[in-house]
């Protein structure tokens, strides 16, 4: 009996294994987007979706004119089968036609912070 034991606990580690050299570190790709089309001074909601990821840690930042937006929210932290990462970071704006909004992404594949503008098309 403890040889089928050993034998399944030997079958874990190989799944385990061979699901952690599928998780190199990978960059994430963002998109920018709203809840509804823009509407200038009616009430949105500003997305900045990052998946693709791997590790987990990552710094999503949305900012007004290149400032830090307060108040943001995010989703939980969730994971793909391909054992990458996606997060939403969101928040209401009330777009002006003239500010310019933006998400920061920091992350360890990247070299330098990665910046996605949001195409406001009116």
């Amino acid at each position: 009996m403890a040889n089928s034991k050993e034998l399944l606990l030997w079958c874990v580690v190989l799944v385990c294994i061979s699901g952690l050299t599928e998780a190199t570190e990978k960059a994430p790709s963002v998109q920018v987007y709203s809840r509804h089309p823009i509407s200038i001074g009616k009430e949105n909601v500003l997305h900045c979706f990052v998946e693709g990821f791997h590790p987990p840690k990552i710094n999503v930042t949305l900012l007004k004119n290149n400032v830090e937006i307060p108040e943001v929210k995010q989703s939980d932290l969730s994971f793909k089968e391909d054992w990458t990462f996606q997060l939403l970071t969101y928040v209401s704006v009330v777009p002006n036609g003239k500010d310019e909004y933006s998400c920061r992404v920091s992350h360890q594949a990247l070299k330098e912070p990665k910046i996605m503008k949001w195409e406001q098309d009116y």
